[in-house]
């Protein structure tokens, strides 16, 4: 079955191929990364040294530490089998997750403004609407739901919820956009929920039956994490979601630190 084929579809097709191919997870992710390099489906995002998060300037190696992502070999000898250790991660509060939400804000901030000149602007111009009352009237309004969708997508960065400790018991891979792939978990208090994750089958692929995970509800860093990533060899940038390497201390697209164990 061709993958670039199959990502280029549907994630139903998406769907039954980590259904019913045999391969590890390890596997289909290095099967999945491959096809998108090879069809040129993907962007390789690098902005930040993945050893000590310092900002880098191109393709040079870090200013700081030296780490060159670039090179054939960057890691040299070191296995990403063992290196997401074992235990939930002290990093949770990082200042960097602060400041990864702080930009997000400003991005939406800035994305309504635009929205709200540009918009009126273009009809105005298009001579859909005039500056009289009516005119003045729709554009107050238009103005007024951008402001509250912007405010809505702020607050959502800054609240913060339950956090909990529990057990996959179970996963269901259900076609559909209303019944999309999700886990069964037992939290430590004995409540069973329900955990969605939409088209998002690499993370819901990443989490195995019995695997102990946390949801960290801060602030901003709202995310789960795995107790034990030693036999893993990809974690999850808990600000971007960027595929990361376990053998990287920060991601390299956003600069957040990545929850690893010892």
């Amino acid at each position: 079955m061709c993958l670039a084929h199959i990502l280029s579809n549907n994630s139903f097709k998406l769907n039954l191929y980590f259904r019913q191919s045999n391969p590890s997870f390890s596997d289909k992710i290095r099967d999945i990364r491959y096809c998108l390099r090879r069809n040129n489906m993907t962007i390789e995002m690098t902005f930040f040294c993945t050893q000590c998060g310092t900002k880098l300037s191109g393709k040079k190696p870090c200013r700081n530490c030296g780490f060159d992502i670039h090179s054939d070999m960057p890691y040299g000898d070191i296995s990403p089998i063992g290196a997401g250790g074992y235990g939930f991660s002290d990093a949770v509060d990082d200042p960097r997750y602060a400041g990864y939400q702080g930009n997000k804000r400003k991005y939406i901030i800035l994305f309504a403004l635009i929205l709200i000149i540009i918009i009126p602007a273009f009809l105005l111009l298009s001579g859909d609407l005039i500056l009289d009352t009516e005119g003045i009237t729709v554009i107050a309004v238009v103005s007024t739901m951008f402001i509250l969708i912007a405010a809505s997508a702020i607050r959502s960065t800054q609240r913060r919820g339950l956090e909990w400790t529990g057990s996959v018991v179970d996963k269901r891979l259900i076609g559909g956009k209303l019944n999309g792939p999700r886990l069964i978990v037992k939290r430590d208090n004995g409540k069973m929920i329900e955990l969605p994750f939409k088209d998002n089958l690499v993370q819901y692929e990443y989490y195995k039956i019995g695997d102990v995970i946390k949801q960290h509800n801060k602030p901003n860093l709202r995310t789960l994490e795995k107790l034990d990533k030693r036999t893993d060899e990809i974690l999850f940038c808990p600000s971007c979601a960027y595929l990361c390497d376990t053998r990287d201390n920060y991601c390299q697209a956003c600069g957040s630190p990545l929850l690893k164990g010892k």
